[in-house]
């Protein structure tokens, strides 16, 4: 019945969401009368037997519960019939029908509060309780029964059991406590009869979001059917199509420019490189089928998106191509278009449960005037995605022959860095870590340097985030940990009692490895444990391999090595893990101590106070004027670095007569 009374409301009536929420809540109530009304019969019946003593009075009560249910019946077929031939067209239609429904069972709760009345002081014990019993059984079912409406439901239990309640009381008031558990129980049921009217509303509309779900996707199927036809003809049915996603592959995406573009042509095509950013962690996380999914949906945006003459191509892996067709403006139009592509990848995906988010990254370049041979313009976009990615994602640019040099350089440095580690080719410097209070040398923090032959010196701003890019972080750490520590373990004096602190890449402290070769270059060099720190930036902190890092620290200090948190209070959150890791120490990064005259020290003060707690050693990076230094140091920070006490340098002798000059 349900069914049929939405299904007959006209089309234009069904995006009402009142009316069809009316609707189906009034079609089920009455659904469920006929068996309401064999069951308040069959009660009746039962009534009967246990009071026929009372004879006439009870056999009359038993007719008007007749004609009352035929009227309830009647009510029944009225409703479907107008229902079937879609006359609820309104809420009002829809509560006159209420109304009748209200009038039927009201009138029945009335019916049994009336034999309760005229029969419970005289009944015996037995015919007392069994009417009770029946009474509480019939509320009961009322919870379930009659929970699509949310007043009438109640005013029925609460006639029902409020009345009674007040009945017993006042025939048998030596019964006052089944008055108490009925009203007891009539509190009960009103909060069941509540949570089932909710639920059932609740289920109701999860039904319609499903449904109109299902018929948006099947509409949506059916565009994207037609437009992928329309598109097939147009590209004249190239049979080079990646099986995923039914795009164009590499090869369709050649044939397709080799077809449409004409480098004669005076006007320009836009050559957009796509590349989804987050997806390899979501591919990692969630497996490839999700994966696969993630693609192929987010195809289907792009494709909605793109020009009808245009081409769109999955390159391979997270990676698009959308070509143009020759045309003026173009570099503007592409612009527009890559704004609404990367508008596309960020909105939400729901996939299996779960909410999914993306971004994306475009490099465009142009053709002719970029690069006349179709591998190198797409190159050339394909160089401005990655200067896209390196300057934070989530945007486009223009291609210019910078991106291609600098690209160059990197590649030129990357292969370098390789061979420079593997020949011996860096070098270290040491800058002195200095107790103010003694003026005495503490620790020396190493730091590699690179002077190429042919590329000249290169700024460890440049390589050092190259070499994590690449993975070439590990060796480069491998390198300088050991041939720090063979160094250090050959000084004298002053120098000999000076801790060693070396930078450690969170990739190497995640290395299985890590631990076993620390141990191994501290056996070699006959280097005490205790004169070794190990500096690691916040991203220790990241819960994406917290448990991992953890037992890495917890192993390190097990061997007696010091762990300090590098550059605190410019990356993760770390106060909320701080407390977890046993580390023995916090760098305070040089950016807080360049603005010590304004906020800086505020957070110095706060980090300070921290760590005095934790009982961690604190030390202030950046020290570069006497000002600065006697700031800090009557903060009672004892421990500094800086340009003020020394810049790096690759014999670190002087080093120590510097610092007690300071």
């Amino acid at each position: 019945m349900v069914f049929r009374a939405v299904s007959t409301l006209p089309q234009e009536l069904r995006n009402d969401k009142k009316l069809l929420l009316a609707v189906q809540l009034m079609a089920l109530a009455y659904e469920n009368l006929p068996a309401m009304i064999l069951v308040n019969f069959a009660a009746a019946c039962g009534a009967l037997l246990v009071l026929h003593r009372d004879g006439k009075s009870v056999l009359a009560w038993l007719v008007a519960v007749l004609v009352l249910s035929g009227f309830r019946l009647a009510s029944f077929f009225l409703f479907r019939q107008s229902s079937v031939a879609g006359k609820l067209t309104n809420v009002d239609r829809v509560d006159a029908w209420g109304i009748v429904y209200a009038t039927g069972l009201i009138g029945a709760a009335i019916y049994w509060v009336a034999l309760l009345l005229i029969s419970f002081q005289n009944a015996e014990l037995v015919s007392r309780f069994t009417l009770i019993v029946i009474i509480a059984a019939l509320s009961g079912g009322a919870t379930g029964i009659v929970a699509p409406l949310k007043y009438i439901g109640r005013i029925y239990i609460s006639i029902m059991l409020l009345c009674s309640s007040m009945i017993i009381y006042i025939s048998a008031p030596e019964y006052w406590v089944l008055s108490v558990l009925g009203a007891t129980f009539w509190l009960v049921m009103i909060f069941s009869h509540k949570n089932n009217h909710k639920v059932l509303i609740q289920s109701l509309l999860l039904k319609w979001d499903n449904e109109k779900l299902i018929h948006d996707l099947k509409r949506l199927n059916s565009d994207l059917e037609a437009r992928v036809v329309q598109r097939t003809q147009a590209l004249k049915k190239l049979a080079h199509q990646d099986p995923l996603t039914g795009l164009p592959n590499r090869a369709g995406l050649m044939e397709w420019m080799e077809l449409n573009l004409d480098e004669k042509n005076h006007n320009e095509a836009a050559v957009l490189f796509l590349d989804l950013d987050r997806f390899k962690q979501i591919n990692d996380a969630l497996g490839h089928d999700v994966g696969d999914v993630v693609l192929r949906m987010i195809s289907m945006r792009f494709f909605d998106l793109c020009p009808s003459n245009s081409v769109l191509a999955r390159w391979g892996g997270d990676e698009f191509l959308v070509v143009t067709a020759q045309e003026e403006n173009a570099r503007e139009h592409a612009e527009a278009l890559a704004y609404q592509l990367i508008k596309a990848a960020t909105a939400p995906l729901q996939i299996n449960g779960q909410t999914l988010g993306l971004g994306l990254s475009i490099g465009m370049a142009f053709f002719p005037t970029d690069a006349v041979e179709f591998s190198s313009v797409i190159q050339a976009a394909d160089l401005t995605v990655a200067e896209v990615k390196r300057n934070g994602r989530g945007a486009s640019l223009f291609y210019t022959q910078t991106y291609a040099d600098t690209q160059r350089r990197r590649f030129d440095l990357g292969r370098a860095l390789e061979k420079a580690i593997a020949r011996d080719e860096l070098t270290l410097a040491f800058q002195p870590i200095v107790n103010v209070k003694t003026q005495k040398l503490e620790a020396l923090e190493v730091l590699a340097r690179w002077n190429h032959n042919e590329l000249g010196v290169i700024n460890p701003v440049e390589f050092i985030p190259l070499a994590e890019e690449t993975d070439r972080i590990i060796s480069l750490g491998q390198w300088v940990m050991s041939k720090a520590l063979e160094k250090a373990a050959q000084w004298d004096g002053d120098l000999r009692e000076a801790n060693i602190s070396v930078n450690v890449s969170i990739k190497q402290l995640l290395s299985g490895s890590f631990v076993g070769f620390v141990k191994s270059v501290l056996s070699a060099t006959a280097f005490s444990p205790n004169r070794l720190i190990l500096e690691v930036t916040e991203s220790l902190f990241a819960e994406s391999y917290l448990d991992i890092t953890l037992q890495r620290v917890k192993e390190l200090r097990e061997l007696g090595i010091h762990v300090y948190i590098d550059d605190f209070g410019t990356g993760y959150s770390s106060l909320s893990r701080l407390h977890e890791f046993p580390v023995t120490g916090i760098k305070i990064d040089k950016s807080f101590t360049h603005q010590i005259a304004h906020q800086g020290l505020v957070i110095i003060e706060s980090a300070l106070l921290i760590a005095r707690r934790m009982n961690l050693r604190v030390i202030v990076e950046g020290v570069e004027t006497a000002e600065q230094a006697e700031t800090l140091a009557n903060l009672g920070i004892l421990h500094m670095q800086g340009y003020f006490f020394g810049k790096p340098c690759a014999d670190p002798a002087p080093l120590t007569q510097h610092a007690e000059a300071k």
